[in-house]
């Protein structure tokens, strides 16, 4: 049997915690297009009301109109991910363990980890097959080499429940976050790392860091781009600024369309593609702007998308024969190839020296 969730379309966002959004958030554009109406949260099952889907004609960056205030968006948050602690998956066999051992055989030569079991064999496997480095490079976000007896820190905005940061911790980074959920940033805490509420929080006492990481955040919030000029404002010359986010381009989203995981109303604001989020960062001061390689995504968001299609949890393992088929052989190669249509965006920048 399979248990399909309610939507929250028979109770209403409250009338005072809405506000119009008619230009562009990005741009500033006035021209846009209707992309969906009517969308409801099928991913938390907890943001009453419905909710419209615009798209610019200028830089296609798609946004909510109206939307959530930053006074009542934390209604959408009442259950979410980063409330739950998740357990690592172990190595179950030989041959996973072999992997694993490859694996930190590479992050122990690249990002300065001390993991074991590792194999030396690991290094110069990854640098013969690069697809092979690539999940951990973006587990590691692309962190830069650590200066030898020199202490480095990284700000992760929107860290959640800290799993990421102390991950960067385990390299050896000094870490610190911003996340505004009070029960995410009591579990990060409970890490023993340093939170605070916000970025304006690490501005007033004057810090800087050597490294920024945005990871599944810009697209939550109401002014990504004072939220890039504040990640420039924290970092220290020449250093670097990690994003990653859904791209409203993506393969999932021509096949699954209002079914594709990655609209997530009302959480998600707006929602970029390849052009309009690098002009972004441009904007906001940085420079070597380049998009990374990332593989897999594809699969995960496929399989949540059909769930959001048949009515069901996407958090679950559930299915039913409502779910639209699963991938063809050719979009599931397409997916591996694609840059324009990725389901993520994946990308650096730095700070000018």
């Amino acid at each position: 049997m399979t248990a399909h969730r309610p939507a929250m379309k028979n109770k209403t966002w409250p009338g005072d915690g809405l506000e119009r959004a008619p230009n562009c958030p990005l741009c500033g554009s006035s021209s846009r297009n209707l992309l969906y109406e009517g969308l409801s949260d099928r991913f938390f099952f907890v943001a009453p009301g419905e909710w419209s889907l615009w798209q610019c004609t200028r830089c296609r960056t798609a946004w909510l109109d109206p939307r959530p205030t930053e006074a009542a968006i934390g209604i959408a948050y009442g259950r979410y991910y980063t409330h739950e602690e998740v357990e690592l998956p172990q190595p179950r066999d030989a041959f996973e363990r072999f992997r694993a051992a490859l694996g930190n055989g590479f992050r122990n030569h690249r990002y300065g980890t001390r993991l074991s079991p590792a194999s030396p064999l690991g290094a110069p496997l990854a640098a013969l097959l690069p697809p092979l480095r690539w999940p951990v490079d973006v587990a590691y976000r692309y962190l830069p080499r650590r200066l030898p007896g020199k202490i480095m820190r990284v700000l992760d905005i929107g860290c959640a429940n800290g799993v990421w940061l102390e991950l960067a911790r385990g390299a050896g980074w000094q870490v610190a976050g911003v996340e505004p959920d009070p029960v995410s940033r009591s579990r990060a805490r409970d890490r023993g790392i340093e939170v605070r509420e916000s970025v304006a929080d690490w501005l007033s006492k004057g810090e800087s860091f050597d490294y920024v990481t945005i990871s599944h955040v810009i697209e939550h919030v109401h002014d990504p781009l004072m939220l890039l000029r504040d990640s420039l404002a924290l970092l220290r010359p020449g250093r670097g600024l990690f994003i990653d986010t859904p791209n409203i381009d993506a393969l999932g989203h021509s096949i699954y369309g209002r079914d594709w995981l990655a609209l997530d109303p009302p959480r998600h604001l707006i929602l970029f593609n390849r052009d309009s989020l690098a002009t972004a960062v441009s904007q906001a001061g940085f420079q070597h702007i380049r998009y990374r390689p990332r593989i897999g995504p594809f699969s995960i968001t496929s399989l949540q998308s059909r769930q959001i299609a048949a009515g069901l949890d996407p958090f679950s393992d559930e299915s039913s024969p409502e779910m639209p088929p699963p991938p063809t052989l050719m979009q599931r190669l397409r997916a591996l190839v694609t840059r324009h249509h990725a389901e993520y965006l994946t990308l650096t920048a730095t700070k000018p020296r």
